[in-house]
């Protein structure tokens, strides 16, 4: 095969089959090293002086640690199903009827323990001052002499440094400490609440479910004590009787081996089987999506939506998307229409109805695009219930009180009146503002953080309420892109433009390093994607799915677009080949790096299918046309079969030979793409036709 070109090298065994314990499947020790750690933290068995909790908070300015070995304790424990078990400690205070209950669930398939506080006043008076509530408080123990590497990764920034993997290392004989938090109260801007706790033999793969201002802080000990904290950043207030908050949610997937990547596989792994939301028992992948750019001569939309329904399932598109612009479904366009949750009725005479007929007539979901939380000026919302909005002097837009139930119910029942005229299969959910000054702003001087909290409490009650109304349902999480990235939303729903960069048209290599960085945590995004296969353009900021802005229809049906539906189609076959990869291990192949001289890509492994890919990018001004590409996960004593789709023939290859950088990727034009896919086959016989029978795809996790 010309552009993958085997060199032989010597062959170690014990070098491969330290390199084939990468396979994410849980080892033995790894489960043990899960129970045993959950044993310790949130089972009986031991007098409240020796238990540890793991969180820690203020109360009345005294520290939970001596508090709670004088409170009433009272412990639960019951298996949810055959993979997870949950224990739920509870700490009375007998004094002002405060109770702290920690709800852990431990599973049985991974190496992961998740668990959240509720804090309740179950007396008949205001609680004392309850402060710096986190519910991660802890050592970590056995990190060896070469001390820890926390492994984290910015947030969205609409820039190729959105996602960006950053190392800080911690070493005992360097005290040192390092506090991260978002910006402006959306908790992914700025930096992904993730973290990969690494200490050379092994880790802590570790999220924070929190969809606010969340801060997490990691310190190293003049004595060499490695300590990390995190929780919501700021608590200062008191509980009124009968009153229950919680915090945010905390997961760890426990790892071993020297290499890190092994803690991102089994966290991606751990929250497709547990997390990521569902139909039919089956996760959710991110749809292929068309749009129609036009509208009819009167300014109808109505129209050409329907219209453009079946020639987009022709295509092999499988949600019709329907974004703020060029859409604008709600009055007065945006933003100054987001307030306004009901049809045009110039540009939706009948309303949402038809559309959505149309769409499930032809085989397709229907997406449509919201920004519930957000109330413009002169909206329906500010002039018809101004008592549901918190005005600020200053800001330009302002924020639907989400914290107030009754504002959130009937915010609900508005939305769910075009949710169900439409049929919707997805609901585009934005925030294009940051809430943090508004939720403080309205706290008052012992209920500092209250605001935030409810907020957040409402916002998951919200998107519970209408998936349950309309199973099925699910979020597509956007806050200006890629804001507002969590384990809480990822639960409910798929960031499905994971930023904002791509309004402004397609920029290659910032693509690639975006997939790149959110990849170690996410396997489940997309985003815009202004290029169609073979394209340099479209490869780079491929998916599993992605809105494809150069595949929709921008006028009435022609013959120039019918030409045009075979590259679609093209398109959508590469989708349909790479999809089973996606959602198996991930592996970056390259530096992190934006430089047009450089190449860079990224592997994805399916062990269920003992195949995989890796998508590689000579940039613009890459003077190299042939690169050694070094692949991982692989079996070091068995074959593979590997093909370069662009040149439709495949040749066999060893699996030592594959990991130990003997293979050569060459990719001729600058910028150029290569797309490599591999699959493990007997020592017998090449299969045949590799390129055009790929694995068969099931969505199910196994």
């Amino acid at each position: 095969m010309k552009n993958i070109i085997p060199y032989a090298i010597v062959f170690t065994l014990g070098m491969h089959f330290s390199q084939f314990a990468d396979a994410v499947a849980p080892t033995p020790d790894e489960l043990a090293s899960s129970s045993k750690w959950a044993a310790a933290r949130f089972e009986g068995g031991k007098e409240p002086k020796d238990f540890e909790p793991c969180f820690s908070f203020l109360y009345g300015g005294k520290p939970s640690a001596e508090l709670l070995k004088t409170w009433k304790i009272t412990q639960t424990s019951r298996k949810l199903d055959d993979k997870r078990t949950e224990r739920a400690r509870a700490y009375a205070d007998p004094a002002t009827g405060l109770e702290v209950r920690c709800t852990a669930i431990e599973y049985a398939d991974f190496p992961a323990v998740e668990w959240i506080l509720h804090l309740a006043n179950n007396g008949d008076r205001d609680t004392p001052i309850l402060a710096q509530i986190r519910p991660l408080d802890m050592r970590i123990e056995g990190r060896g002499k070469d001390g820890v590497v926390v492994h984290h990764n910015l947030g969205d920034s609409n820039s190729g440094q959105s996602f960006a993997p950053v190392e800080d290392a911690f070493v005992p004989d360097k005290p040192r400490s390092l506090v991260l938090a978002p910006n402006g109260g959306r908790s992914s801007d700025g930096h992904l609440p993730y973290f990969n706790l690494d200490w050379r033999t092994g880790g802590i793969a570790a999220a924070i479910g929190w969809s606010g201002q969340w801060e997490a802080a990691f310190e190293m000990t003049s004595s060499g004590e490695f300590r990390v904290r995190a929780g919501q950043q700021l608590t200062h207030l008191k509980l009124h009787p009968g009153e229950t908050i919680r915090t945010p949610r905390m997961l760890f997937v426990f790892w071993k081996g020297e290499k890190a990547i092994r803690g991102n596989n089994l966290f991606r792994q751990a929250t497709l089987a547990h997390y990521s939301p569902r139909r039919d028992g089956a996760p959710v992948m991110p749809p292929i999506c068309g749009t129609v750019g036009w509208a009819g001569p009167d300014g109808n939309y109505e129209k050409p939506h329907v219209a453009a329904m079946k020639p987009l399932a022709q295509r092999g598109f499988e949600v019709f998307w329907s974004d703020m612009n060029p859409q604008q479904w709600y009055p007065k366009g945006f933003p100054e229409g987001t307030g306004t949750w009901e049809p045009d009725p110039a540009k939706y005479p009948r309303g949402l109805k038809p559309v959505g007929d149309a769409a499930k007539a032809a085989g397709l979901g229907f997406l449509l695009w919201f920004e519930p939380e957000r109330v413009h000026p002169g909206t329906k919302i500010d002039l018809e219930r101004p008592e549901f909005v918190m005005q600020a002097d200053g800001e330009w837009s302002r924020l639907f009180r989400l914290h107030d139930e009754a504002a959130r119910k009937w915010l609900t029942d508005l939305i769910d009146v075009q949710i169900a005229a439409a049929g919707l299969a997805w609901v585009r959910w934005d925030f294009n503002i940051e809430p943090l000054g508004f939720w403080r702003r309205n706290d008052e001087p012992d209920r500092q953080g209250i605001t935030e909290i409810r907020h957040v409490e409402g916002l998951y009650a919200m998107w519970d309420e209408l998936r349950a109304r309309h199973p099925g349902l699910v979020i597509d999480n956007c806050a200006s892109g890629g804001r507002r990235i969590d384990l809480e939303t990822c639960s409910r729903g798929l960031p499905l433009w994971h930023s904002d960069m791509q309004c402004l048209g397609p920029k290659p290599p910032a693509d690639q390093l975006q997939n790149g960085g959110l990849f170690r945590w996410i396997p489940l995004h997309g985003c815009g994607n202004f290029g169609l296969e073979p394209s340099y353009v479209f490869r780079s900021g491929m998916t599993a799915g992605n809105i494809l802005v150069a595949g929709s229809l921008n006028g009435p049906e022609s013959s120039s677009d019918r030409k045009a539906a075979d590259a679609v189609r093209k398109t959508i076959e590469l989708y349909k080949k790479l999809r089973p990869f996606m959602i198996g291990d991930f592996y970056p192949l390259f530096p992190h790096d934006e430089s047009e001289s450089q190449w860079y890509g990224y592997q994805f492994d399916n062990p269920n299918l003992q195949a995989g890919c890796a998508l590689l990018f000579r940039r613009e001004k890459s003077p190299d046309a042939l690169k050694t590409i070094p692949l991982q996960g692989l079996d070091p004593l068995a074959s593979y079969e590997v093909a370069n789709l662009d040149e439709g023939t495949s040749t066999k290859i060893s699996g030592k030979d594959l990991l130990d950088k003997s293979s050569v990727v060459e990719i001729k034009t600058q910028p150029g793409a290569a797309v490599i896919v591999y699959r493990k086959i007997g020592r017998e016989a090449v299969l045949e036709n590799f390129p055009a029978s790929p694995p068969v795809y099931s969505p199910g996790v196994k």
